[in-house]
């Protein structure tokens, strides 16, 4: 059940972050819509790949062998 709450807040999350992202930077910003798309693709990857990168860091500091421990 908890992996399909993770599942869905992701679905929810990314997703959101990038609207947010671009409406803000339309709208505050005044940016055009190519514009505020491209640096909110990247605000999003950047986010990803942080979470990703720390996800990373804790399965390997939590195992010993990363490839056989479950």
């Amino acid at each position: 059940m908890s992996a399909l709450v993770l599942i869905g807040a992701g679905s929810v999350f990314f997703p959101g972050l990038f609207l947010l992202s671009k409406l803000t930077l339309r709208h505050m910003m005044g940016w055009r819509e190519g514009d505020a798309a491209v640096v909110s693709t990247r605000l999003v990857s950047s986010v990803q790949s942080i979470m990703a990168t720390a996800a990373g860091c804790i399965i390997v500091s939590s195992c010993r062998d990363v490839m056989e421990d479950r």
